[in-house]
């Protein structure tokens, strides 16, 4: 409910929130209607108002909530396809929550995700733009360096396998590196679509009902033999071969 994850404790039948134990709404203080819970909930603290906006004034902190009945009765029961529909539901009837799975309450909580790159893990810092190798985390690859595709849903660069940096290709290249691959990188909304709404001043659990979080992620890895860059080499080779005749010819003198 609004920035603030709570988990729901069906036996003492209250909502505590996750990353702060001792903030704990009893699910007495909810309004029991006719198959659903309301309540009036305060942003700013985390907790249910009893306090209503003045008359004709919004209260940018006062969010209303609309929770089934299933979903805290018996959120066991729930499938996915059902928790993917509730929340749908939510969206388009502003209900006021977001039913999340135990990945995106740690991602709300402050955790960052995660994604691997050839093998290595990397902590994915949408906040600084950058990749942190997760076991050296003072090595970082920085996003800004990247190009996008043509789709825009990836960020694209040749990456070193063995020293797991970016790898610049220059213009006279004759030979397809050793180590060398491509990574395709999901672009931000996909990284962490927590973080992007962070950035952008909407609620963190906006973007998720259309771009639901992920935890762990992988780079697609194409070698470079898959790619353009062997026509590439293949172009450089010729134009090398043909300067180098050119140089070795003896012009002819006029009479």
């Amino acid at each position: 409910m609004g920035a603030a994850p709570f988990i729901i404790d069906t036996v003492k039948r209250e909502l505590v929130q996750f990353n702060k134990r001792d903030n704990i709404i009893p699910f007495a203080d909810l309004k029991e209607e006719e198959g659903y819970y309301s309540a009036k909930f305060d942003k700013s603290r985390n907790k249910i108002s009893s306090e209503w906006p003045e008359s004709g004034k919004h209260d940018d902190h006062i969010l209303n909530v609309i929770i089934p009945a299933p979903v805290l009765d018996a959120p066991g029961s729930l499938t996915p396809e059902f928790i993917q529909d509730l929340n749908s539901l939510s969206q388009h009837k502003e209900w006021g929550f977001y039913l999340a799975g135990h990945d995106t309450t740690l991602r709300l909580s402050g955790k960052l995700p995660h994604i691997d790159l050839a093998g290595t893990d990397f902590t994915i810092d949408w906040r600084l733009r950058e990749l942190r190798e997760t076991e050296l985390p003072w090595k970082n690859i920085s996003l800004r360096d990247m190009e996008m595709s043509d789709s825009g849903e990836e960020y694209l660069c040749f990456y070193h396998t063995e020293t797991h940096e970016l790898f610049d290709v220059n213009e006279n290249l004759f030979e397809l590196p050793e180590n060398v691959v491509v990574l395709e990188i999901p672009y931000e909304v996909k990284l962490d679509p927590v973080a992007v709404a962070r950035q952008y001043g909407i609620g963190e659990t906006d973007l998720l009902f259309e771009h639901p979080f992920q935890m762990n992620l992988s780079a697609k890895v194409t070698p470079l033999s898959e790619t353009n860059l062997s026509r590439f080499i293949e172009e450089n080779i010729q134009r090398r071969d043909n300067a180098t005749d050119n140089a070795g010819r003896t012009p002819k003198r006029g009479r």
